[in-house]
């Protein structure tokens, strides 16, 4: 009988614990892992540094846009796109960084822009 109440507590303590990580996902502030990239937000303009993404778990992004920064054809596209959008230059001077530093602006799914800097 102590068991069966010792079993009963547990199962009852461990979906406490449950509940608890299910309604912190349900927030209304978005979550965030900052551990994985190091990027700046400013209205629909995300800024991702290029050495941000310099570990195991975004080695192949990293790789690839490591190549893009020394395709210099890639990099005046890029400039070229950070010119031509105002919200893009604007979110670029607010954060200090130079639009030759720009190696590529990709358009995300909520159709804002993400701009990946050296």
């Amino acid at each position: 009988m102590n068991t069966a109440i010792k079993l009963a507590l547990a199962s009852a303590m461990s979906v406490a614990s449950l509940s608890g990580v299910a309604l912190a996902q349900t927030a209304t502030t978005p979550m965030v892992d900052s551990t994985t990239t190091a990027a700046t937000t400013t209205e629909g303009v995300s800024i991702v540094r290029l050495d941000s993404l310099d570990n195991d778990q975004n080695r192949q992004e990293h790789t690839r846009l490591e190549q893009l920064a020394n395709d210099q054809a890639a990099m005046a596209e890029a400039q070229t796109a950070v010119s031509s959008d105002p919200a893009v230059a604007q979110a670029l001077q607010a954060q200090s960084v130079e639009a030759m530093n720009v190696i590529e602006v990709q358009t995300a799914a909520n159709g804002g822009k993400i701009v990946y800097v050296k």
